[in-house]
């Protein structure tokens, strides 16, 4: 460890290592678990190009987000770090209540399914006014809502737009078009997810996502844990758990709904010191997002046993509308931006609702 420091914390000073050019893994199967687990970390950081400054700011308990390069204009992705203080069990104990655990600045609106997906999952969800009024227009390549063809018909046909409750009937509408698509999704995996006829050629929300898979470079290889996420309801791996929920996310552009589709996944060998990977897989946006893969890695940070904690490492790649033209140039940079402050701003809003002393 010479060439390493300790801070005040106790945590180990990454940007020296960086600042020589050297990572632990140098010192070969000799280091302790914890040091390999910093390796990984440091390496990590090191081949996405995290400067002197950002290897500060995460020691100083700061999350730390670069954008990555992306094979296609259309495809964003975004990797986030941030170090917290508290076993990774407790991550994963207090993620699991999703509810209270996401809920909090950029994601107002927030529900669980239950096992089976009922409606009153769904209760709380409201509309932006702008999607009711976009709702009322909409049609096969004219909408401004993400949606099918059949389910715009079913706005047409079942909302009375001429009714003072023609906002409370398309709310109804959109909970049972989110519903009918959890329920399908349960059953028949991708299939289910149907397409985009919001704008243009239809787009088949299952092949970008099977594509999006394909583009992914991780950190870690899980391929058990892809080959879930690309074959499920099929394959479930040993240990995995799935969860499911909707929330309504706000970074600055379009509140959009979302339906998210989460595996959390215990690592029993850790690899590297990785306890756990968490998949939270995207099944509808009604704005923007074609489809969306984040990938969570916990890595162990067991160097003082009085104080355990970890790194949680999110790894985020997403497929958007509208990137064609200088219009759709100008889009992509603020969606880019946004999405990664969001990151950022997310990341450490995990980290405080993980390190408080009391749950929530």
């Amino acid at each position: 460890m010479d060439n390493c420091r300790v801070n005040n914390r106790g945590r180990l000073v990454l940007s020296t290592v960086l600042g020589l050019g050297l990572g632990l893994d140098l010192l070969g199967a000799a280091v302790s678990p914890a040091a390999q687990s910093v390796s990984f970390v440091n390496n990590l950081l090191r081949q996405q190009r995290f400067s002197a400054a950002d290897f500060r700011a995460l020691d100083a308990g700061d999350a730390v987000v670069r954008s990555l390069d992306t094979p296609v204009r259309r495809e964003l992705a975004h990797f986030g770090v941030v170090h917290i203080d508290a076993p990774p069990d407790q991550f994963v104990d207090r993620f699991r209540d999703i509810e209270r655990f996401e809920r909090g600045p950029g994601i107002p609106q927030i529900g669980r399914f239950g096992i089976p997906p009922r409606s009153e999952d769904l209760a709380s969800l409201t509309l932006p006014a702008k999607d009711v009024i976009a709702l009322g227009t909409c049609r096969p390549g004219e909408c401004d809502v993400k949606l099918s063809t059949a389910a715009m018909t079913r706005f047409r046909n079942q909302v009375n737009w001429s009714s003072p409750n023609a906002s409370l009937q398309a709310r109804e509408v959109t909970r049972t078009v989110i519903l009918e698509l959890v329920q399908a999704y349960q059953a028949r995996g991708n299939a289910a997810l149907g397409q985009y006829d919001d704008r243009g050629e239809p787009l088949v929300v299952a092949d970008e996502f099977r594509a999006l898979l394909a583009s992914a470079r991780l950190p870690l290889p899980v391929p058990e844990l892809l080959t879930y996420l690309e074959d499920y309801p099929s394959g479930q791996p040993a240990g995995a758990e799935n969860i499911f929920y909707w929330s309504t996310v706000d970074f600055g552009l379009k509140p959009t709904v979302r339906v998210n589709h989460v595996v959390i996944y215990p690592l029993a060998a850790r690899p590297s010191g990785v306890s756990h990977a968490i998949a939270i897989k995207q099944l509808y946006a009604s704005h923007y997002f074609q489809t969306t893969l984040e990938l969570r890695f916990l890595v162990d940070d067991g160097r003082r046993a009085d104080r355990p904690g970890f790194y949680l490492i999110s790894f985020t790649r997403s497929r958007i509308d509208g990137t064609g033209g200088l219009k759709g140039s100008l889009l992509r940079a603020v969606i880019n931006h946004r999405s990664r402050t969001a990151v950022r701003e997310y990341l450490e809003h995990l980290k405080r609702q993980v390190e408080r002393v009391a749950p929530f």
